[in-house]
């Protein structure tokens, strides 16, 4: 919207060159009637260097904006000609206090988080949920959603989350 622009999603996972041909046709349509294009390209590392060749007339000319995501190292993943006309943003890991603010508030959102139900989370698991998920959003969520749908609720209806619990959820890297 901010853009006035038509928004894509793509994953590299997924896709391949043909539908990529299929959206650069369509963004030239597109174009004629003014439009602008804006592409995102998820595991954009996952597609080989033929399928990167493949995008960059279009994103020389313009006719793209392409956003590449991707949890790879860009400068050994994407080929030079594409990395050159793009900007690189590096995300840092989420500190401790964004964290716990993430999982609070998942606990007490009762549309989009877990607060539609009687969750009590002792302080020492919300603690060492926060420590343990190397500031990663994603990893401390599916733990907390785990260890709450796991939990049987107590004899009141609470569902009672404890530092043992959390140490069962959390995914263990070997």
């Amino acid at each position: 919207r901010e853009l006035d622009a038509e928004f894509f999603a793509l994953s590299a996972v997924t896709v391949g060159v043909a539908e990529v041909r299929k959206l650069v046709d369509q963004a030239r349509r597109l174009r004629e009637g003014g439009r602008r294009i804006v592409l995102l390209l998820d595991e954009i590392h996952r597609f080989n260097k033929a399928q990167q060749d493949a995008l960059l007339p279009h994103v020389e000319e313009g006719l793209l904006t392409l956003i590449g995501a991707t949890t790879e190292n860009p400068y050994f993943e994407i080929i030079g000609p594409l990395l050159s006309r793009t900007r690189v943003f590096v995300f840092e890991p989420l500190s401790e206090a964004e964290l716990g603010a993430i999982l609070t508030r998942a606990l007490a959102d009762r549309e989009r988080g877990l607060g539609d139900r009687q969750v009590e989370m002792a302080g020492e698991a919300l603690e060492y949920l926060v420590q343990r998920s190397g500031g990663d959003a994603r990893r401390a969520l599916n733990t907390l959603e785990l260890a709450v749908l796991s939990t049987p609720p107590a004899s009141e209806g609470a569902i009672r989350i404890n530092l043992e619990v959390i140490q069962e959820c959390l995914p263990r890297r070997e």
